[in-house]
């Protein structure tokens, strides 16, 4: 993820000037502020921008330039990341039509935490619509809670693949419980964060399915609800 900030960030402070100060966040509420303090401005984006596509890139920026109204791909980029995140109730659901989420977890819990991880995770909430963007998964860490994309519990998707997913966020709760470590400096994907993020057998492979087959996840639609 820091490299992808670090190249956002060039791309905004190019095309709205150097001073601006960029703070990434995981503001529940609010994802983009632009405000000035102390006379210099400042932006408040959510993290999850930083792994966005180039023309959504492109979009902020002139959403942040000169729009009042922000366009649908920032609008749908959005909802993908309140989709993907908790509720403040909710209810836990791990069987899903191809995968059981909660077999997934005790598994890589055992094969790459010695079992020592003990929080909950869920699938997400089914949305509707093609969409520009999408956040597979995410961890709260105030309440210990990993949500998937539903998106993911289809036959399109293999087991490895969502496997990769589970883990990367086990990975924040293992360094948030065990090593103390899940925020560094407002940062969650550390240097330690990729380091253990890649012990994951499947990670390369895992990686290389993501780039082929993400358009068609992207125009994914489920059924019911």
């Amino acid at each position: 993820m820091l490299l992808w900030q670090n190249s956002l960030e060039r791309h905004i402070q190019e095309a709205l000037g150097r001073n601006l100060r960029i703070v990434w966040t995981m503001n529940r509420r609010i994802m983009i502020s632009l405000r000035k303090k102390n006379g210099q401005p400042v932006l408040r984006l959510h993290e999850s921008f930083a792994i966005a596509c180039q023309q959504l890139r492109d979009d902020l920026v002139n959403f942040l330039l000169h729009g009042r109204k922000a366009p649908q791909s920032i609008k749908d980029f959005v909802q993908s990341i309140e989709n993907a995140r908790e509720p403040r109730r909710t209810r836990i659901v791990t069987r899903g039509a191809h995968h059981d989420l909660r077999e997934v977890y005790h598994r890589l819990n055992v094969e790459y935490f010695s079992g020592k991880l003990s929080g909950h995770i869920t699938w997400g909430r089914k949305t509707f619509g093609v969409k520009r963007s999408i956040t597979f998964g995410t961890y709260a860490f105030d309440r210990k809670l990993i949500r998937i994309h539903p998106v993911l519990d289809t036959g399109l998707t293999p087991a490895f693949y969502l496997e990769s997913v589970v883990h990367h966020e086990m990975v924040h709760e293992y360094l948030d419980a065990v090593e103390g470590s899940g925020r560094t400096h407002g940062k969650v994907h550390t240097h330690r964060f990729r380091e253990l993020e890649r012990q994951f057998k499947f990670y390369e492979m895992a990686k290389a399915w993501e780039k082929r087959h993400l358009n068609k996840l992207l125009r994914y639609q489920p059924v019911g609800e």
